[in-house]
């Protein structure tokens, strides 16, 4: 059954039709022969914003319409359609709007996002389709045009089909050489700590087959939102000098440098090769280590000492992945620093 889409459906001969935005050039045309979308196809919804996108790869332009609803004041979630000249059974060609469809009806973004036609999901036999990438510093939407369908005046099933929906205020962002799409999340309030989670295509995007499920992982790992702080050997949290002191590993550049988040005895024992951290590979042989969770007990300005417990996996330069391996270390505070003693 064809599914009734606002906003509606508007019948032009092709002969005669012309789209505008609000913009007008010098080559404007009359009254009679342009439509403008945002005044003729959305009057109640004002500040529409219309981009010409080949957004079937048909090798014409399409016009990618994003607009707001539930508005309060000038603001309110985004959605977006899709006008596109479509056959009409032997009678004039319609100008008709596809939607794009976000799962469980979730809001494109808070602002408009900024677009692109990237190769998400290579096609079989060298086809050059390319999929419609939207994306915010915390929202990610890719859809795919159903390739296989002559445009019709009808959106059911939808011509555009959603294959991945990635929203995070800690921040999304793809790749588009790898493909995969990382989406960070603030995971530790008290130390800023953050969770990363690494996401890559499979046969039906980025969800499991026939579902709106995102597939696992590639990988996930623990971190700073950022480079490792300057002033981290001050930090107030335990569990944030653990985590630097994983993250200097086979990065030898860095500052402070590994031996100085360890007290003296550590580091005589770190330095004579004697410090159990649980790496298999020796340190020079290291080229970074991944810490996957990292837990840590409440301290005050006066505790003495304290556990971080931490879950690594260490990668050494010959590309070798260790097993995942849990420690547990006892830090003291000397000096008003805390500082790593022993890990068992």
């Amino acid at each position: 059954m064809r599914r009734g889409l606002w906003p509606g459906l508007l019948l032009v001969p092709l002969l005669c039709l012309a789209l505008a935005g609000c913009a007008t050039t010098s080559t404007e045309k009359p009254p009679e022969l342009t439509v403008n979308i945002p005044a003729d196809l959305l009057p109640d919804r004002p500040g529409a914003s219309v981009k010409r996108v080949d957004a079937d790869s048909d090798g014409k332009l399409e016009w990618l319409v994003f607009y707001r609803f539930d508005q309060v004041g000038g603001g309110g979630p985004v959605a977006a359609i899709i006008y596109d000249v479509a056959a009409n059974a032997g009678q004039l060609p319609v100008l008709y709007p596809y939607k794009l469809r976000t799962p469980d009806q979730s809001y494109l973004a808070q602002q408009v996002p900024d677009w692109a036609m990237l190769d998400i999901m290579p096609e079989p036999g060298g086809v050059g389709r390319k999929e419609l990438v939207l994306s915010t510093a915390n929202d990610l939407v890719i859809f795919q045009a159903n390739g296989n369908v002559v445009n019709q005046p009808l959106d059911d099933p939808p011509l555009y089909r959603c294959i991945g929906f990635f929203r995070s205020d800690g921040g999304v962002m793809l790749d588009p050489e790898s493909r995969r799409v990382t989406v960070t999340r603030l995971a530790y309030e008290r130390s800023q700590l953050v969770k990363r989670d690494y996401y890559a295509p499979v046969a039906d995007g980025y969800f499991v087959t026939g579902t709106t499920t995102l597939v696992s992982p590639l990988e996930s790992a623990v971190g700073f939102p950022g480079e490792v702080p300057s002033g981290i050997l001050d930090t107030p949290y335990p569990e944030k000098i653990v985590m630097a002191f994983y993250k200097t590993l086979g990065n030898p550049e860095l500052k402070p440098t590994i031996l100085e988040y360890l007290t003296t005895r550590a580091s005589n024992e770190m330095a004579a090769g004697r410090l159990q951290y649980g790496s298999p590979y020796a340190l020079d042989q290291i080229n970074y280590a991944v810490v996957k969770e990292i837990g840590y007990l409440a301290t005050q300005e006066d505790t003495p000492s304290t556990v971080v417990t931490v879950d690594v996996v260490f990668v050494s330069k010959s590309g070798a992945r260790s097993p995942l391996k849990e420690i547990s270390w006892q830090l003291v505070r000397q000096e008003s620093r805390w500082k790593m003693d022993f890990a068992q």
